[in-house]
């Protein structure tokens, strides 16, 4: 009986956190989709790509982006709905403040 209240525990403990992992694993690849296919970038481009989490965030998900030739810059994207892809805001890295003119990819959402 021990044996069976400690696999229930164990499960209820690795299938939130792989519903999550997976989740972040989703939303990177349609991000990077999205760039790559409909904003012509290549992978070089991109520095990296990393899915996002929070439990009391709205949304839960979302994507940071960091562009090879901007490395101090992250942009942040959204891709909840197939149609409603789209890059949300951005920050430095440093925290300085950042002007949208001297961004090399800010495309605003909307």
């Amino acid at each position: 009986m021990k044996k069976f209240i400690i696999i229930g525990l164990v499960i209820l403990l690795f299938v939130p956190f792989y519903i999550v992992q997976t989740k972040k694993r989703l939303y990177e690849n349609k991000i990077e989709h999205f760039l790559t296919d409909e904003m012509s970038y290549v992978k070089e481009d991109i520095q990296s790509i990393e899915g996002k989490w929070h439990l009391a965030g709205l949304p839960k998900y979302w994507v940071n982006v960091i562009f090879s030739d901007e490395p101090n810059v992250v942009y942040i994207y959204f891709a909840h709905y197939q149609e409603k892809i789209g890059q949300y805001e951005y920050h430095s890295i440093d925290s300085t403040i950042l002007s949208t003119d001297k961004l090399k990819h800010y495309e605003p959402y909307g």
